[in-house]
């Protein structure tokens, strides 16, 4: 079996001219570390559904459909983290994200094995997440079958890494977290009690939705080299998978390195707790709190202990408290901790005022303010 690897660069040239126009019309809408003492102990947080994502078409008047440039995200990083259109047009604008099938040369970009192609499709990333969406042609996939692979793996020379992903099933979540179609429509079961999910898109086109992020809570994932391998096309019925078509698809996807994150001071009690809250970084994607504590960590197997965040207050009075998706907490010393999350939707870091955070399963939220 042949094996084929396609090198992804990071940047895409568009003319400068229209850049400046769609700059311009998208500021107009836009105006409205601590060394060991002792083995780290960290645990990582199942992820949720993600949050459906509205997408409309972007109307600006005076603006050219050329200068306009609307870079669309696709199916499943659109349905896995919620982003308005203009949030997409400014952070791929900005660099944060990449838009694969916007490339000149994005024919060349696909591996095709065994009849079936799989492609790139949408990249974007902070300091420790790496959201990625692939797009999958010509799989005739039988009606009320789950799609999979017999494995998919994602490594980098330069950090380690850990990833979940599945093919996207056009499920995601409400603003209260609860699982819901695309387009709002409550979930339906079939005969037999299992979900019915809608893979496959318009075109007839699967699309892979993968979060990677670093284990190295003072790393960064900007700028690296990943390799992505995706092994053998099938089916999945509970644990079992069957294997319809073998091919080896493999992708060297250089990250863009441009960082979208704010970091704040905060240095505020956590209420009911013996933590306090030292800073934050806050990207559009992704948090990491730092944590202090007045009296020594009590090393629990069972229960880390370290607050979670969960969500975010915007200054217009918003509640996000279902924002948070995946991630890690553990300590790096005796008294320091520290919580980082993904999110299931795109916010707008400027206009975060307050964090949610979990300190004790089952208990109101704690709102500590950082603006």
């Amino acid at each position: 079996m042949m094996e084929e690897k396609k090198v992804l660069p990071d940047e895409i040239e568009l003319p400068e001219i229209i850049l400046s126009k769609a700059n311009h019309a998208f500021e107009m809408i836009r105006q409205e570390g601590v060394n060991m003492t002792k083995p780290k102990k960290r645990r990582l947080f199942k992820s949720q559904v993600a949050a459906i994502a509205g997408v409309c078409l972007l109307a600006v008047s005076g603006i050219s459909a050329a200068a306009a440039i609307h870079h669309y995200w696709g199916r499943a990083m659109s349905g896995n983290i919620q982003a308005s259109d203009v949030q997409q047009q400014l952070l791929t604008d900005d660099g944060v994200a990449v838009v694969y099938p916007e490339k000149e040369d994005y024919e060349s970009l696909k591996v095709m094995q065994n009849g079936i192609s799989i492609a790139p499709n949408t990249v974007i990333v902070d300091e420790r997440f790496a959201y990625i969406s692939f797009i999958i042609s010509g799989y005739n996939l039988e009606d009320g079958k789950e799609p999979g692979f017999e494995s998919v793996s994602v490594n980098s020379k330069e950090v380690d890494l850990n990833m979940s992903g599945s093919i996207y099933g056009g499920i995601v979540s409400d603003e209260n977290g609860a699982p819901v179609y695309e387009d709002g429509r409550k979930i339906e079961l079939r005969d037999d009690g299992s979900v019915m999910c809608h893979y496959l898109d318009e075109n007839g086109n699967l699309e892979y939705f993968m979060k990677v992020f670093i284990t190295d809570e003072n790393n960064t994932i900007l700028g690296k080299m990943l390799n992505v391998k995706f092994e053998n096309l099938g089916t999945l019925y509970k644990a079992d998978f069957v294997d319809d078509k073998e091919g080896l698809w493999e992708f060297d996807i250089s990250l863009p390195a441009i960082s979208s994150a704010m970091h704040y001071d905060v240095n505020k009690k956590l209420e009911g707790t013996n933590f306090s809250v030292t800073d934050v970084e806050i990207s559009p994607i992704s948090m990491k709190i730092n944590y202090v504590a007045s009296t020594k960590f009590e090393m629990n197997e069972d229960e880390i202990g370290v607050p979670e965040i969960k969500g975010v207050i915007l200054k217009d009075g918003t509640r996000i408290p279902y924002l948070t998706d995946g991630g890690s907490a553990g300590y790096t010393d005796d008294t320091h901790a520290y919580n980082i999350s993904g999110y299931d939707r795109v916010i707008d870091v400027e206009e975060v005022k307050s964090l949610l955070i979990l300190v004790e399963p089952g208990k109101e939220l704690v709102t500590v303010d950082i603006q």
